[in-house]
């Protein structure tokens, strides 16, 4: 009687994650989104894993989705599912970026703004020649800068590695200083010495207060 209410157990639990993860996958996809959209083409020279289904966001809000990427001869074509119908100037900016530091992208979309700093920018009515930016994505960054240098690295670390090495084996001006225990004894009688110094002045300290009071008397 236990085993078989174990096993139906096991069952249920299964079906209930099935249909969580069916479930999941389509409300990222197709199932609960909204029926009227409308499709919005951008251009991008690198898409940095950007993939379908991912969310587009205008200034930071959910408007749409990922529909479908494209590479084309000179770029990657990204068609977008718009949901949300809002105005676009010439100052916008349509960039690729991270969801978080464990990954995941979102294109965000800042669809600029009539006047800014004092300077007038016209609405646009054609949207089929957005063009898109990779980014200011700190991780890709960080990669860039370590693959272009590269050989810098690889050397800055032999030369540490020579450095610890000398330094190990007391070849050196540092190395012989770290390695020679005459060093460590002088610096071990310098600080005993250093410390009845300060014992000397603090046994002294009564006698040259009062012969400082006496003083002060005449």
């Amino acid at each position: 009687m236990n085993m078989k209410n174990e096993i139906t157990v096991g069952l249920l639990f299964t079906v209930a994650l099935l249909i969580l993860g069916y479930f999941t996958i389509m409300v990222r996809h197709e199932i609960f989104q909204p029926r009227n959209y409308y499709l919005l083409n951008v251009k991008f020279d690198n898409v940095e894993g950007l993939e379908v289904g991912d969310d587009v966001k205008v200034n930071g809000v959910k408007a749409g989705v990922v529909d479908k990427i494209s590479l084309e001869a000179e770029s990657i074509d990204v068609q977008l599912k718009m949901f949300n119908v809002f105005r676009m100037f010439e100052n916008y900016r349509v960039k690729i970026a991270s969801q978080s530091a464990l990954g995941g992208k979102f294109i965000s979309i800042y669809p600029g703004m009539r006047l800014l700093h004092g300077k007038t920018y016209a609405e646009i009515t054609d949207r089929s020649g957005l063009q898109g930016i990779a980014g200011d994505d700190p991780f890709a960054q960080i990669a860039d800068l370590v693959s272009e240098n590269r050989e810098n690295i690889y050397q800055t670390i032999r030369n540490i590695e020579l450095i610890t090495g000398k330094l190990n084996s007391g070849n050196g001006t540092l190395g012989k200083l770290l390695n020679d225990s005459k060093v460590h004894d002088n610096a071990t009688d310098l600080v005993k010495e250093l410390r009845d110094t300060v014992e000397d002045a603090r046994e002294q300290a009564p006698i040259t207060s009062f012969i400082r009071a006496a003083l002060a008397v005449f």
